[in-house]
């Protein structure tokens, strides 16, 4: 599994720095912690490295006796494949996305086809109607003259 885009903001205390910040982490499915949980993937803000990424546990916590111990930077090959596969899936989706309007107009160019047709069956069938309607008058005068001939 690939990490979901899924964030939550959550307060996060750095060793190196007192002050509780907020900031948004995302999960990371695919590289589940040591207790098993998908980890959480934060940016950095130190001095050092700024703007790089890492994985912790969700259960991070303050308190020693509770806490997890797993923490690990997120490699550029991780971004890089992210990114691949990012990218594999936006042209899998264009692909659909493109199959599913292909099919979209070949159904509606058939139901034009069968439209039309049903329209002419249906033209035809009023014009047998209306000419049925003219025999059934012509046999009624006709049956109403020998009656009064009788």
């Amino acid at each position: 599994m690939a990490p979901s885009n899924a964030s939550s903001s959550s307060t996060y205390t750095s060793n190196t720095r007192s002050k509780k910040i907020k900031s948004k982490s995302k999960l990371d499915f695919a590289n589940p912690c040591d207790c098993g949980y998908p980890s959480r993937i934060w940016t950095s803000t130190t001095k050092d490295n700024p703007g790089k990424e890492f994985r912790v546990c969700p259960n991070s916590t303050d308190n020693p006796e509770i806490k997890c111990k797993f923490w690990e930077w997120v490699n550029e090959e991780d971004t890089v494949n992210k990114k691949k596969r990012d990218e594999v899936r936006a042209q899998s989706c264009e692909v659909r996305a493109q199959s599913c309007e292909v099919r979209i107009a070949i159904m509606d160019h058939d139901f034009n086809i069968y439209k039309k047709k049903t329209d002419e069956e249906f033209d035809k069938i009023i014009r047998k109607i209306s000419s049925l309607k003219t025999y059934v008058i012509v046999l009624f005068m006709l049956f109403v003259v020998s009656l009064l001939r009788a």
